[in-house]
């Protein structure tokens, strides 16, 4: 069972490090809290102590010199203004030793309050093997999403606009100014519309309010073969600002947003300052080479292709194949070994061995049921035929996204 000392360290320790996220993701008073597990528990967690710090604010009219001002402003000034206990210790008129006394006594009531308003004294931590039902309804709302024939091919040219519209009206509401840059010929991107749009007015809905009196900044760029929108407030012009209403909620849903519809949202958002990427998978950007000596099985692979973030280039000749991957430098070829002219078990060895070709990835594609001879020859993945559209993207993401954790790791 955790003790009131225990705890006490753990929030002091929490606090010396309130605006590194990645530290208090660790935190053990993430799990006590219920914010562990989550894409933002160090955001969610800091969020926490920043309002938990703000709630012991003094009201209008106390007097200057009152005990409370003795609690909340060593809180306040130490930690969430992140300023040097000399600093501190000259703002209120004190030496460091007497800050110190004044610090530790904040620290206690500090930790008193949030030991009561969690139950901590019955719950140290709490019990998430079953998700709560507000989760499986959000599960069973958004199952569509799961669903490919969702995604469609976006300009963000036409889907923006609107967005930026709507999003436009808070922050004239909150006097924010909303500067935004989008890249000319930007491609059009493989999203789900709906959710996409969604994703995007949750996290302006919650970087706007911070920002009043302020700017946020909006860009959307090209990043490889991808696009990338970003959202931007450097700082916060009033300062360290507490959690909004609804604030968790509409962050948890643009990261599950994002999730179900297959791409990549990056948010580093503290009490000062929002910073949220989103990589936008591109249409048809990604060359995939395909060889089989079927016309009618390289054009059902093109017709899978299609709408999608690979652009497919088909050869249904084995022999120029190695040629071909040279020229067009694929992130993966799919490979047919039931060829009539050419061993394609040969040619698999050949791609695989070839300094031109040996770190491209091979998807053998073929009707035997050979799964473990394919990866032992090299191959990276196996589909066996007839498969689904389904099946093929979902092998070719696994191998894009392998190569490029690969590539971040070495």
């Amino acid at each position: 069972m955790l003790t009131r000392e225990q705890f006490l360290e753990h929030l002091r320790e929490a606090l010396n490090h309130l605006y590194e996220t990645d530290r208090l993701r660790r935190s053990p008073l993430a799990a006590l809290f219920g914010v562990a597990g989550r894409f933002d528990t160090g955001a969610a967690l800091q969020r926490v102590l920043v309002e938990a710090i703000a709630s012991l604010k003094p009201a209008a009219g106390e007097p200057s010199q009152s005990p409370a001002w003795q609690i909340y402003e060593p809180l306040f000034y130490r930690y969430v203004e992140q300023l040097s206990a000399e600093q501190v210790a000259d703002q209120l008129g004190i030496g460091t030793r007497h800050l110190r006394r004044w610090q530790n006594t904040a620290q206690e009531t500090l930790a008193d309050v949030l030991w009561q308003q969690y139950n901590l004294a019955e719950q140290a931590t709490r019990n998430a093997a079953a998700p709560p039902l507000v989760e499986t309804d959000l599960r069973q709302e958004l199952a569509w999403l799961q669903d490919a024939s969702g995604v469609a091919a976006t300009d963000l040219a036409e889907a923006l606009p609107p967005v930026l519209e709507l999003v436009g009206r808070l922050a004239t509401r909150y006097e924010v100014h909303l500067a935004a840059t989008v890249a000319e010929a930007l491609p059009k991107v493989c999203v789900v519309p709906a959710a996409f749009r969604q994703a995007l007015i949750n996290l302006f809905s919650v970087v706007i309010p911070h920002a009043a009196g302020g700017e946020v900044l909006f860009s959307a760029a090209r990043a490889g073969w991808d696009v990338e929108l970003r959202i931007v407030c450097g700082e916060y012009v009033a300062g360290p600002q507490p959690p909004q209403r609804d604030e968790t909620d509409n962050l948890n849903m643009a990261a599950r947003l994002a999730e179900l519809g297959g791409y990549g949202l990056a948010l580093s958002a503290d009490a000062r300052c929002f910073d949220a990427r989103l990589l936008l998978p591109a249409l048809e950007q990604i060359p995939i080479l395909a060889i089989d000596d079927s016309a009618d099985a390289l054009q059902l692979l093109a017709r899978y292709a299609a709408g999608s973030r690979y652009r497919l280039v088909g050869t249904r000749d084995p022999l120029s194949a190695l040629a071909l991957a040279e020229k067009l430098a694929p992130r993966a070829i799919l490979l047919d070994v039931m060829m009539p002219e050419v061993d394609g078990w040969e040619l698999l060895g050949r791609l695989t061995s070839h300094p031109a070709t040996a770190d491209i990835p091979v998807i053998v594609c073929t009707i035997l049921a050979q799964r473990d001879l394919a990866l032992l020859m090299g191959a990276s993945a196996f589909l066996r035929k007839p498969f689904t559209r389904g099946e093929l993207l979902a092998a070719l993401d696994e191998l894009r996204e392998g190569r490029a954790a690969r590539a971040t790791n070495g």
